[in-house]
């Protein structure tokens, strides 16, 4: 369940701007802010079952959107990359040089 949660706040994340306005809501109030499903029915005054119809779409809409896109796939495979020359820096590091490299590619890797 914190994969699928960790998932599609990424995906919310990317993709966010592309969902309606209820959708983004949706999916924000009940992954970011765990509220459930009848608490999101009480804020949106409708049906818990139109919440749960709600979020399903809206998930769908996300998972399609990183189908034709990749960029969540594409935001992985280069943190990986960079996780990979970080390692590479730091086993042979004998200049301040390398050691620069290392901070800012550590510094590139949390701010994503």
């Amino acid at each position: 369940m914190l994969e699928k949660m960790e998932r599609v706040i990424m995906l919310k994340d990317l993709y966010g701007s592309l969902l309606t306005e209820k959708q983004a809501q949706v999916l924000a109030w009940h992954y970011e802010q765990d509220l459930s499903l009848s608490e999101i029915a009480e804020q949106m005054e409708i049906s818990k079952q139109a919440v749960y119809d709600l979020l399903r779409r809206s998930e769908n809409t996300l998972n399609s959107y990183e189908r034709h896109l990749g960029l969540m796939q594409r935001f992985k495979e280069i943190r990986q990359e960079l996780e990979e020359v970080c390692s590479w820096l730091e086993g042979n590091c004998d200049h301040d040089t390398h050691t620069r490299a290392v901070q800012a590619l550590r510094t590139l890797l949390e701010s994503m």
